[in-house]
C-alpha cells in the first residue's frame, strides 16, 4: 500500500513537467498578474472605500474573465511567434543548405545538371517568400505577411519604334518581367526598361551570381520610386531563390521601425510552387 501511495505523487510530478502543465502554470500566473493590475487600476480610480468594496463584490467575476481573456491573448501571441520562428528557421536552413551545396559544386568544378530543366520553367509557377530578417526587424509581429515572386518570359518582337531601336540587343536579351507582391503592395519590373544600359536574363542553370532588375509600382504610371528599388536575385536551383530587397522598399511596404533606414538589403528566401500542383 505504501508503494501505491508513493506512485501517485511521482506520476503527478511527471505531469507537472509536461508541456501542457507548463502552459497551464504560465496561464494561471498571467491571469493573476492581469487580475491584480485591473483591480489596482479600479482602486486607484475610486478612492472611496465603499466604492472599492462594491467593485470587489459586483465586478470580481467580470475582472477575472477579462484577465483570462488578456492571458489567452498573450499566450497565443507568444506561441504563434514561436511557430512562425520555427517555420522561418526551417525555410532559412533549407535555403542555406541549397546555397552551400551549390557553393561546393562550384568549388569542385561540377555542375548539377539535374536543375537545368527546372530553371528553364521558372515562369510556370511562382516563389513563396520567407524572411527571418524582416520578421526580426519588425519586432516579430504575428500578423506579418511576406509575399510571392513570379517571373514572366516573353518572346521579344520589335514592333514599336522603340523596340526596333533596341533590336540589336533583343536576341541576346529575352524579354523578362517580374511581379513581386509584398504584404498588400505590388511591384513590377521589366527587363526592357533598362536596355541597353543594363541587361537582365533568367539563367538556365543554378548560379551563385546575383542578377539585378529595377522595380516600380504599377500605380505610378511607369515612374520609378525616389528610393532604391533594385531587386537582386540569386538562382540557387532545387526550387530555391535568394532575393535581396532594399530596406527602403521594405519600409515603403511595412512601415513601422523600418522608416528612415537606408543603404541596406533585407534577405528573403523563395521556394518554387509549380502552377500545376497549386491547390
Amino acid at each position: 500500500m505504501a508503494l501505491l501511495r508513493d506512485a501517485v505523487p511521482r506520476d503527478a510530478r511527471c505531469g507537472d513537467s509536461s508541456p501542457l502543465a507548463r502552459v497551464m502554470r504560465e496561464f494561471e500566473e498571467l491571469v493573476k498578474s492581469f487580475e491584480t493590475g485591473l483591480l489596482r487600476s479600479l482602486e486607484d480610480s475610486g478612492r472611496d472605500g465603499v466604492r472599492v468594496l462594491q467593485l470587489e463584490s459586483d465586478r470580481r467575476e467580470h475582472i477575472r474573465r477579462e484577465a483570462c481573456r488578456l492571458a489567452i491573448s498573450d499566450i497565443s501571441n507568444k506561441y504563434t511567434r514561436k511557430h512562425i520562428r520555427r517555420s522561418l528557421n526551417a525555410a532559412e536552413s533549407e535555403g542555406k543548405r541549397v546555397e552551400d551545396h551549390l557553393q561546393h559544386l562550384s568549388l569542385s568544378g561540377r555542375a548539377d545538371a539535374g536543375d537545368n530543366e527546372h530553371l528553364g520553367s521558372l515562369h510556370n509557377g511562382y516563389f513563396r517568400l520567407y524572411s527571418t530578417e524582416l520578421f526580426d526587424l519588425l519586432g516579430q509581429p504575428t500578423e506579418l505577411r511576406f509575399g510571392t515572386l513570379r517571373f514572366h518570359k516573353h518572346r521579344a518582337s520589335p514592333d514599336t519604334a522603340a523596340e526596333r531601336a533596341l533590336s540589336p540587343q533583343l536576341p541576346q536579351s529575352p524579354w523578362v518581367t517580374v511581379e513581386l507582391a509584398l504584404n498588400d503592395s505590388f511591384y513590377v519590373a521589366d527587363s526592357m526598361e533598362t536596355l541597353p544600359y543594363h541587361t537582365f536574363r533568367l539563367p538556365t542553370a543554378p548560379s551563385l551570381q546575383n542578377r539585378g532588375i529595377l522595380s516600380r509600382k504599377p500605380a505610378d504610371n511607369g515612374a520609378f520610386p525616389a528610393f532604391d528599388s533594385w531587386l537582386l536575385f540569386t538562382f540557387l536551383g532545387n526550387g530555391c531563390i535568394k532575393l535581396e530587397v532594399p530596406i527602403e522598399m521594405c519600409a515603403d511596404v511595412y512601415g513601422g521601425r523600418l522608416r528612415g533606414c537606408e543603404n541596406e538589403e533585407v534577405l528573403f528566401w523563395g521556394f518554387f510552387v509549380d502552377d500545376g500542383v497549386e491547390q
